[in-house]
């Protein structure tokens, strides 16, 4: 399995490690080995959700184009633009909730701010980012799988 591995400055200046590679049937045993120094002591918890992803593809005999992206460790002020975009998601789906001059509506909003509030990673200096992207052509059309986790500065 060829491993070709770049780097990527993505928004905000965080940067990614990319690793690019296809698996194919007879190298698939080989993900357990693979080599993902940047995710730290979380590497392990990585190649099996690389795994799973493989096998989420169902890819049989085809070959599966697989990216894994781990970020370095954030910034303070990288972490805070994370979090001021989370903000702003927030705001925009409680107003578009909430409608001119309801009084429901406003606690409606407030209820779908909090609920957003709760499924939006909030980031911190030292946290890392990991993306998992898997591709297969062929058989009854294109898939795709993406698959992202986040890694908190103590657990690194």
């Amino acid at each position: 399995m060829n491993i070709e591995r770049t780097q990527h400055i993505g928004h905000y200046g965080v940067t990614f490690t990319v690793m690019r590679f296809t698996v194919v049937p007879e190298n698939r045993n080989a993900l357990a080995n693979l080599c993902v120094r940047e995710a730290k002591t979380r590497a392990r918890q990585v190649r099996d959700q690389i795994s799973r992803l493989y096998e989420k593809m169902l890819a049989r005999d085809l070959p599966c184009d697989m990216a894994v992206a781990v970020s370095f460790p954030l910034s303070r002020s990288q972490a805070d633009r994370l979090n001021d975009q989370n903000v702003l998601i927030k705001q925009i789906f409680s107003g578009a909730v909430k409608a001119p001059g309801v009084a429901v509506s406003t606690v409606a909003a407030g209820f779908v701010g909090d609920s957003i509030s709760g499924k939006l990673r909030r980031y911190h200096a030292g946290d890392i980012i990991i993306g998992l992207d898997a591709s297969v052509k062929g058989g009854i059309g294109p898939q795709r799988s993406i698959l992202s986790m986040h890694v908190y500065s103590g657990e690194s």
